[in-house]
């Protein structure tokens, strides 16, 4: 029995939640291993060890088994979605190419978090195994929004090339905030085991040099704040949110570094991190929201736009 197509859509708007979500939450996971030393605590990939495939006999190896356990689990709605977006048929692209995103990001994850095992922890890894999921995010955020039924144009960040300029700005420098952040977890002493290696860099250049990318992320913030104050609704309150996350997030950057880099401030780090990204995202379509709709005079669809075929989206010709 086939599903009506608005059924449908709420199916895979679901199922890019819980896919979403479950990738942030494996992100902070991965972090609490690594705060707890707890990186090695399997030193082989699949398999816990060269003896067990499973091995919950010391606590190391208990919390890695549980982050595997978890990054399993989280597979299971990511593949889901990746067959809903599928099932949509020739029309339903607007829905397919973001779920195809989050599956080969978090396919890709899981290649690089055995590599990361196998090659001992290394730095780069543990990077890449952080960025990768901030991808997968992505995606992942672009699907949910596919699942309320709206569409958009990507044409229409031409009509407003300041806004479109800052929002780009935005996008990018939180980014690069990020991979510079995380070169610093790579030089600093929570390496998730006592013999993994570590960056060669001095830890106080690559901290100022993350808190020069933050304090000009926060200033094209500000700058887009002054932009876009004379619009009401989503765009004003999504640089209010960003802003307020990052705020947060540079209070507890600055605490961290002036108190020893603590574990559980570091962990609060890496949650506001990834909360800030998912702002970043948001304030990103929330511009193209504000686009499109001045391009076409009305407001961007809703969940009545499914095609009676499936559950693809209204297109805009150049989305």
């Amino acid at each position: 029995m086939r599903l009506a197509p608005e059924r449908r859509l709420a199916r895979y708007r679901m199922l890019a939640i819980v896919t979403t979500g479950g990738v942030a939450v494996l992100t902070v996971a991965g972090g609490a291993v690594r705060l707890t030393g707890s990186g090695l605590g399997c030193d082989d990939w699949p398999n816990c060890n060269d003896e067990r495939f499973i091995d919950v006999s010391t606590g190391h190896a208990a919390i890695e088994q549980l982050n595997r356990l978890l990054s399993g689990l989280i597979g299971i709605p990511t593949l889901l979605l990746l067959i809903a977006a599928i099932r949509a048929g020739r029309r339903g692209a607007g829905v397919r190419w973001p779920a195809v995103g989050v599956f080969v990001s978090v396919v890709a994850n899981g290649i690089v978090g055995g590599i990361a095992v196998q090659r001992d922890l290394h730095p780069a890894m543990v990077q890449s195994h952080f960025l990768l999921a901030m991808v997968a995010i992505t995606f992942g955020l672009i699907a949910i929004r596919r699942g309320c039924g709206r569409s958009f144009s990507w044409g229409a960040w031409r009509t407003d090339r300041r806004q479109a300029r800052l929002a780009a700005a935005l996008l990018v420098l939180t980014a690069a905030a990020l991979a510079t952040g995380t070169v610093v977890t790579g030089t600093g002493p929570h390496a998730g085991d006592e013999e993994a290696r570590r960056f060669g860099f001095d830890i106080s250049n690559v901290a100022r040099t993350h808190s020069v990318t933050v304090l000009a992320t926060l200033a094209v913030a500000v700058a887009m704040s002054i932009v876009v104050a004379r619009h009401g609704g989503k765009l004003r309150e999504a640089v209010t949110s960003w802003l307020f996350v990052a705020i947060l997030q540079g209070g507890v950057g600055y605490a961290q570094y002036f108190t020893g880099v603590p574990e559980l401030l570091v962990g609060t780090h890496i949650l506001g991190a990834t909360a800030l990204w998912v702002m970043t995202v948001r304030l990103g379509l929330a511009t193209l929201d504000e686009a499109s709709e001045s391009v076409s005079g009305v407001r961007t669809t809703d969940a009545s736009s499914v095609d009676a075929k499936g559950i693809a989206l209204t297109e805009a010709p150049s989305a």
